[in-house]
């Protein structure tokens, strides 16, 4: 069985490295594929696009996916001008991603007041159109399972499939832990559409966005549950406020530890 690809988010080096300088970091630790997260209004211009596009050739990185700023992306928003202001953003979005070669977007969808029908239809709606025009960009556009968001429980994620064919889905293992979701079922409901996967831990009580293996997450039932799907992505590193680059190496080493166990657990017939 051939091990998953393990990459890092800029996310991760957020707010010690500017998005642009943290793609160096990410190459000098050994990694090779990143989730690029667009932190403010300038890293949505064309401009910045390339500027990224030209160091990550340089650093021979793989741009899997582009990570939204939330309050950017209220594709649903009822004011006009937000409205018009909003799809410009997207489609620049589409063409940076476009530069990037990137292949999946991860946005967090419908945030905060998740349980308004008012809200939830304009918010399915804006995500199957967004879909149609990421799809026709080639890249998918995927909704991320988040503990403050629409999407925290199986039945969110089929009824985000049942609506819109061309959304896909960033499954984050923290985010599961935070909502008290089985992180098993979420990635059974989201099977095929699963595009992207974030990993970080999660303790009740403890800081949010632990590195891998520093919390309680079940990890051998999360990667069995991976292979079970056939998730064949990579398998992104997104742990919060990391000021030293070894806590991700650890992360990573406790990862491809956990996959070659549960690889010899099947080969072994246990």
């Amino acid at each position: 069985m051939t091990p998953p690809e393990i990459g890092l988010s800029t996310a991760a080096l957020y707010p010690h490295h500017l998005t642009e300088d943290a793609l160096v970091t990410i190459a000098r630790l050994g990694f090779h594929v990143v989730e690029i997260f667009l932190q403010t209004e300038e890293e949505y211009s064309l401009a910045f696009g390339a500027e990224l596009d030209r160091r990550r050739r340089a650093l021979g990185l793989t741009v899997h996916s582009l990570h939204l700023y939330s309050p950017y992306f209220d594709l649903w928003a009822p004011y006009p001008r937000m409205a018009q202001e909003t799809r410009a953003r997207f489609e620049r979005l589409l063409e940076i991603a476009g530069m990037l070669d990137a292949v999946a977007l991860t946005w967090h969808g419908l945030r905060y007041e998740v349980d308004d029908p008012r809200l939830l239809a304009p918010f399915l709606d804006s995500a199957c159109q967004a879909g149609e025009w990421a799809r026709s960009a080639g890249v998918t556009l995927c909704i991320e399972n988040v503990s403050w968001c629409y999407m925290r429980t199986p039945e969110h994620v089929q009824a985000i499939k049942a609506a819109c064919p061309t959304v896909g889905f960033t499954f984050d293992t923290f985010q599961a832990g935070e909502s008290g979701s089985d992180p098993v079922a979420m990635i059974r409901a989201m099977d095929s559409r699963l595009m992207t996967v974030h990993l970080a831990d999660y303790a009740p009580g403890a800081p949010r966005h632990l590195p891998p293996g520093e919390g309680v997450l079940d990890w051998p039932a999360i990667l069995r549950a991976l292979r079970e799907v056939q998730y064949s992505g990579p398998l992104i590193i997104e742990p919060a406020y990391v000021s030293d680059g070894a806590v991700f190496l650890r992360a990573r080493d406790f990862v491809r530890g956990v996959w070659e166990d549960e690889v010899q657990d099947v080969v072994g017939g246990r």
